[in-house]
């Protein structure tokens, strides 16, 4: 276990995600913008999530990369688009089991990154916190567009996790500009990202996921941004859960 990680490891944990697990359990606790819920994800494209009270608010079963997207040909022609899972390619490991590299641009050729969407895009950057590091768009770029300091391996309701102090700078491009992971705006008429206050981001270290961002260290009675519990890794889940009675 590592137990000083370093700024280059964080970012290689914040770009490891899509290759680290292949279910997750967790509850996503209430802040001032998301309302508690519980979720189960078993990757590729399954998700369950219910309320604080236990009833089902989003289920999805998709099975094919890009489910619902399509390409139109000139004569006119729909067709499902064709893509990959990220399982189906291969980045480049560190020795310490991350990735630094990602998949080559003819390996991640129309790869579908992202997780089963759910309420915005925070969630998508939330499960695969690429952005933290780069950007979330552009995976040939190696660009870094935050600024990383005080790495320390920390727990986060009972989990390893490694926590960092983050800056964006004028280059941070989020998943999605409207609810970008990290604090800032867009400015459309400089076409640049507009760098807001340092945050507290704490990455899970088993899995990648970003469960908690939030003020910095000197101002711990501010409510956070996102707060996550991880309740199991990896374990089986049935079918059930994804897949709509009577299919």
């Amino acid at each position: 276990m590592i137990t000083n990680p370093s700024v280059e490891q964080f970012r290689r944990l914040a770009q490891s995600s899509p290759w680290l697990w292949e279910s997750v359990e967790f509850e996503l606790l209430p802040t001032r913008h998301t309302l508690s819920v519980h979720a189960w994800i078993r990757r590729p494209g399954n998700m369950r999530v219910e309320d604080a009270n236990g009833k089902l608010v989003e289920r999805v079963g998709a099975g094919i990369p890009f489910a619902g997207m399509g390409v139109q040909y000139s004569n006119g022609a729909p067709r499902q688009l064709e893509g990959r899972w990220p399982s189906d390619t291969t980045p480049t490991f560190d020795s310490d089991g991350l990735v630094s590299a990602l998949p080559s641009i003819a390996d991640s050729w129309l790869v579908d990154y992202d997780d089963p969407f759910y309420e915005n895009y925070q969630w998508i950057a939330m499960l695969n916190p690429i952005e933290v590091t780069r950007s979330g768009h552009d995976h040939s770029s190696t660009e870094t567009v935050t600024e990383l300091c005080e790495v320390r391996a920390v727990e986060h309701h009972g989990r390893p996790a490694w926590q960092a102090t983050v800056v964006t700078t004028d280059r941070y491009d989020a998943r999605c500009e409207c609810c970008a992971l990290l604090s800032g705006h867009y400015d459309s008429e400089t076409r640049h990202w507009v760098p807001g206050p340092p945050v507290t981001v704490r990455l899970d270290v088993q899995t990648g996921i970003c469960v908690y961002v939030g003020p910095p260290v000197d101002q711990p009675t501010a409510e956070p941004d996102l707060d996550l519990t991880i309740i199991a890794v990896d374990a089986r889940m049935s079918d059930s859960l994804f897949v709509h009675a009577g299919r």
